[in-house]
């Protein structure tokens, strides 16, 4: 019996990531934003524990570049806070993820009209600070890069 619904490759999940990535292009939200960083840091897991996966992408090596990558790390951060509230078995090159909204926020154009789009900001602990938007490019590239380097 499986508890993964319809997914059953690392490739599946990828798909989804870049649907995810399509709905917070639409329209910034918490909630696009939290499938998308959960689906990008479980994909992980599948890299380690797919039936579909090449053994040359599941070298210690090779997953440990997933969890050292700037990017992914940053959505275990956010996926892990988001599932438990707080971290308390990782250290976090996070230091906060705000979210405002209101006139005036977000992309110009994009969001209900009057109440503009929600917009996110994501700060590491060195101060450097982007929108989510280019944490999401962040990660698709990574994702992509790997895959495709290993063939999946």
């Amino acid at each position: 019996m499986s508890l993964t619904f319809d997914f059953n490759s690392v490739s599946q999940l990828f798909e989804k990531l870049k649907r995810d990535a399509s709905l917070l292009d639409e329209e910034v939200t918490s909630d696009r934003l939290f499938n998308f960083v959960l689906t990008g840091y479980s994909m992980i897991d599948w890299v380690k524990n797919g039936p579909s996966v090449p053994e040359s992408a599941t070298e210690d090596s090779e997953v440990q570049s997933l969890y050292t990558d700037q990017w992914l790390k940053i959505c275990g951060d956010l996926a892990t806070a988001c599932k438990h509230v707080r971290l308390t078995r990782r250290t976090p090159i996070t230091s906060s993820a705000t979210s405002v909204s209101g006139f005036g926020r977000g992309r110009l154009g994009q969001g209900s009209f009057g109440n503009g789009e929600e917009s996110i900001t994501v700060e590491l602990n060195d101060g450097t600070t982007f929108d989510c938007c280019e944490l999401v490019q962040g990660v698709l590239e990574t994702w992509k890069t790997y895959l495709l380097t290993h063939g999946i």
